[in-house]
């Protein structure tokens, strides 16, 4: 996928993460680095298609001021504008636990080239006076 002014500017604008530098850790941090996400749901709703209250949970440690629901969802972002890659590995869980993913996140072509995008944009926010 071609990444035009638009997309970028679309990326930045609709980006959980409101910091440049954020982001640019952030997609740091996502690059090449397995997550474990813990997926809970009751078999029996899954089957039906009623849970409303499935929940996706994220472990990761901090990133500067990033909380760990913000880094789930600018991953989910990040990949739904084909800057990260997302492959997805399931590990069953135990009877009466939930269970677990573990996620292996990284950066496409276009990734790469906001990841210069922002150390740029990054850069010239810490040479303001």
């Amino acid at each position: 996928m071609a990444l035009t002014d638009e997309r970028v500017i679309e990326f930045f604008a609709k980006s959980p993460v409101r910091s440049f530098v954020a982001m640019l850790d952030s997609l740091r941090y996502l690059d090449g680095n397995w997550i474990w996400e813990a997926l809970e749901y009751e078999l029996f709703d899954e089957a039906l298609g009623d849970n409303p209250e499935e929940r996706l949970q994220i472990r990761v440690p901090a990133i500067r001021g990033i909380a760990a629901n913000a880094l789930l969802a600018f991953s989910g972002h990040a990949a739904a504008f084909h800057v990260v890659r997302r492959r997805p590995r399931s590990v069953q869980g135990f009877a009466d636990q939930p269970q677990e993913i573990i996620v292996f996140y990284e950066l496409t072509s276009a990734g790469r080239y906001m990841v210069r995008l922002l150390e740029a944009l990054a850069g010239a926010v810490d040479t303001q006076p």
